[in-house]
């Protein structure tokens, strides 16, 4: 995967472009597919256009970590699970609940919309507005859908990168109980229970999860004074049928993390932290034939305290209301309409700062057109425009458009591409030093070619202006005149030794241009990453895996290079018997010494073990 060849590496965005949709006339075919190179239509997918598609009917570049995958490759975080997807980066701060960072695409978190079930998750206590990515676990996850490129003309601020979507569980009909444990490294402990009931009413279901590291020491040396972390997850979801169209639901999700972590000191063992998040909703679904309405409501608080060794103690609180009304249209079998109305309002304070706020209201539409057979190929269009209207700056009108073609001459051979438009918006602290800040601005585009599920090139070009900068001089934040831009190739594919009962796949990503307005390379991105995995099935029952994960070299701040790594990681998992699985991970196998931000630990070689029952 390191060694594509330079002419390739080096092709100009134009030639790209071009090359890209000539073949788009050519060669095309569904971009989900099975190993065996059927249509997988069993995936549905909710985030590209909110409202519930197959993959194959989606123009948008979408990936779907399945609860399957979560669980054979033993990921334990939502940072770790991503960023094992081509395109993404990631950087902590130390071991688990320490500060982490994602990056897609070359942006940083503050350009990536995460959400939990279609409620965001921003943090508005946080600098750029970021999720507390470090507290969030997968225990109670069915999957997580990933769409990378912009997203603004559907979701609104903050997703000129993309948009992560953690789906939770539903639970299977009947009543089910699930029960876990699991012990490792780093004196490690886990343990969890689900309870859950799904008939003709409707359905309900509730689970606890409990995480408690020793750790390790967030900065170098390793093995200085450990930095342990807890975390309790919380999770209940629940439904009502109301007829044979309707149904309505409430949600409610917290997360209790306390931390230790070291105030420039490896011997620090005085600073610790504690992370409470509580979101609580509502939501109503109608269904009749070709109409498709949802309406939610929901309130996330976010409640933050550092007790520092060297500042003292210092509280924040974030409060974040959104409600939403959505509605799809199937006018025949070829179109459909959708759109929208949002209403979001954020309000933070913190130990230093009294309380700020300000709210938004956004109104979207969009139209799909599929047409089976355009010129020889199975053609989708879809065209999105949004109005974000902010009570404190400027308003924003963002769009995507999008194209996917399925050659029915070449089946298999597929083409897509989407030009968009973005934002994100000044966090409340950022508008606090400077109420004249302006949102940042991204426009760009992305073009795909690719044959099954074997292999898929994909070429990313975006421009970013009006860049959000700090100024250590006055202590606050400005808009940057100039603009720059990112571009990138992303590879990927899988391939099935049916034989042998084997998967191979693996992604590699380049960037072409890493560097901001002043021509300062963009920190902690590698500018070469890339993945490997084996899978493989002895039987129904056991799955052995084999990871191969390779960084490139990065920049740090003060302009400090950071070396490439390799990771090699090893999963085993096995049902025992009725309703037993056995699941152990090797992480760091060859213990490589590495650093993901500049003079903080990483794991090193370590096993975790992991049983569950379900009856």
């Amino acid at each position: 995967m390191s060694h594509l060849p330079s002419s390739i590496l080096h092709l100009p965005s134009k030639a790209a472009a071009a090359a890209l949709l000539l073949a788009s006339t050519l060669y095309a075919a569904p971009s989900d597919l099975n190993a065996s190179g059927e249509e997988d239509l069993g995936v549905i997918t909710v985030t590209p256009n909110r409202v519930s598609d197959a993959l194959q009917d989606t123009t948008a570049d979408v990936t779907v970590v399945t609860a399957q995958e979560i669980k054979e490759r033993g990921y334990r975080s939502v940072t770790e699970a991503v960023s094992r997807i081509s395109g993404f980066a990631s950087a902590s701060n130390g071991g688990p609940g320490q500060t982490s960072g994602l990056f897609l695409r070359g942006m940083n978190s503050g350009n990536i919309l995460i959400l939990l079930d279609g409620v965001p998750l921003k943090d508005p206590t946080d600098p750029s507005f970021s999720a507390g990515l470090a507290h969030l676990r997968l225990d109670d996850v069915a999957r997580i859908e990933v769409v990378k490129g912009a997203q603004s003309g559907i979701w609104g601020a903050d997703a000129a990168a993309g948009v992560i979507n953690i789906i939770t569980k539903d639970p299977a009909p009947g009543g089910h109980v699930s029960l876990r444990g699991g012990y490792g490294s780093y004196d490690t402990k886990s343990g969890g229970i689900t309870l859950s009931a799904d008939g003709a009413v409707g359905s309900v279901i509730l689970s606890g999860d409990h995480y408690k590291t020793g750790g390790f020491s967030a900065l170098l040396p390793r093995d200085a004074e450990d930095d342990g972390y807890t975390n309790d997850t919380l999770h209940f979801k629940g439904s009502l049928n109301l007829g044979s169209h309707a149904k309505m639901g409430v949600f409610y999700h917290q997360i209790d993390g306390d931390f230790d972590y070291d105030s420039g000191n490896a011997d620090d063992a005085l600073s610790d932290g504690t992370f409470k998040e509580r979101i609580l909703g509502g939501d109503w679904h109608y269904r009749d034939g070709a109409l498709r309405i949802h309406a939610l409501a929901s309130t996330n608080t976010i409640d933050r305290h550092m007790n520092d060794a060297n500042w003292g103690a210092s509280d924040y609180h974030g409060e974040a209301t959104r409600a939403t009304l959505d509605a799809a249209y199937e006018i025949d079998a070829s179109q459909r309409v959708s759109g929208g109305i949002d209403y979001n309002r954020y309000a933070g304070s913190t130990t230093f700062q009294p309380e700020s706020s300000y709210d938004n209201r956004g109104y979207w539409g969009s139209y799909r057109y599929i047409a089976e057979d355009l010129l020889g190929a199975r053609t989708i269009f879809d065209a999105t425009l949004r109005y974000d209207d902010f009570s404190t700056f400027k308003n924003k009108t963002t769009y995507r458009f999008g194209f996917k073609r399925e050659c029915h001459l070449l089946p298999g051979f597929f083409t897509s591409g989407n030009l968009y438009s973005a934002y994100r918006a000044p966090s409340l602290y950022e508008y606090s030093t400077n109420t004249g800040l302006k949102p940042e601005s991204t426009q760009g585009f992305e073009l795909s070619a690719g044959y099954k599920k074997l292999i898929k090139l994909t070429y990313f070009r975006n421009r970013v202006k009006d860049r959000i900068d700090y100024d250590f001089g006055t202590w606050s934040y400005f808009n940057s005149p100039a603009s720059y831009t990112l571009d990138g190739l992303e590879v990927q594919g899988e391939y099935a030794l049916e034989s042998i009962h084997t998967v191979l796949s693996a992604n590699f990503t380049h960037m072409f241009s890493l560097s901001d307005d002043q021509g300062n390379p963009i920190l902690r991105v590698p500018r070469n990453e890339g993945n490997l995995f084996v899978d493989y099935y002895y039987n129904p029952q056991i799955h052995i895996g084999v990871n191969l994960q390779y960084v490139g070299k990065r920049t740090d701040y003060g302009n400090v290079a950071l070396s490439s790594y390799t990771l090699l990681n090893l999963s085993y998992n096995q049902k025992i018997g009725r309703g037993f699985d056995l699941s152990v991970q090797l992480h760091n196998l060859l213990d490589k010494k590495y650093e993901s931000v500049k003079g903080y630990s990483t794991e090193g070689r370590s096993i975790y073990a992991k049983v569950e029952y379900k009856f």
